[in-house]
């Protein structure tokens, strides 16, 4: 399967082809423009980011009665998503892991201050919003999506589930415990305000 129809970021499809399951095309049209989000945060690279959902979309075409089988498709295809973008990731030498770093401490400074805030975290210079993106960095797995998908690209926790394949219960805990790991590596640095923890709620 050669051609696989794809509304990117701005809309527009790329393809059209007739023989895909309706279910999956509605599952693409679903899914497709959360599915950019979180890569192109991660990766900060328009074209990388699209190809890399289109590959992931191609796969999950080419196995789709097999996709269906899996007790939560949704979890599946997030998970090929996950392994998609970290293989990636993987792939890249030190000199562009630093420029990665770089470019996500600088987006973390200007679009996490709802994190930010969350944490009590002073970001009065770029300085701390690196310290910051670093932490962001620590978690793993799906604590590292949830941030990335609910204080990055700022999609609500109902969104955040139904990307994930997740319900929202673990959405926000998943949440919760990614902000204390955060807020532990940032204590010692002395960039917490004190007082109490804030909630997850919306």
């Amino acid at each position: 399967m050669s051609e696989l129809p794809f509304t990117d970021a701005a809309g527009t499809a790329s393809s059209r082809r007739t023989d895909l399951p309706i279910a999956f095309r509605g599952f693409q049209e679903l899914h497709g423009h959360s599915y950019f989000d979180y890569p192109f945060t991660i990766l900060g690279d328009h074209a990388l980011a699209q190809a890399l959902v289109n590959e992931v979309f191609l796969a999950l075409a080419d196995r789709w009665d097999r996709v269906l089988t899996e007790p939560n498709p949704h979890a599946y295809a997030w998970a090929a998503l996950r392994c998609t973008v970290e293989a990636e990731r993987a792939r890249r030498d030190e000199h562009r892991l630093l420029v990665e770093r770089m470019v996500f401490s600088v987006v973390v400074h200007r679009e996490a201050q709802p994190l930010i805030a969350d944490i009590d975290a002073d970001t009065t210079d770029l300085e701390v919003g690196i310290s910051v993106a670093a932490a962001v960095l620590e978690p793993s797995g799906a604590k590292f999506d949830v941030i990335i998908l609910r204080y990055l690209n700022r999609f609500s926790v109902e969104r955040t589930a139904r990307a994930m394949g997740i319900d929202e219960t673990t959405v926000r805990s998943l949440t919760s415990q990614a902000k204390a790991k955060i807020r532990a590596l940032l204590a010692p640095r002395r960039l917490l305000h004190p007082g109490p923890a804030k909630s997850d709620q919306e």
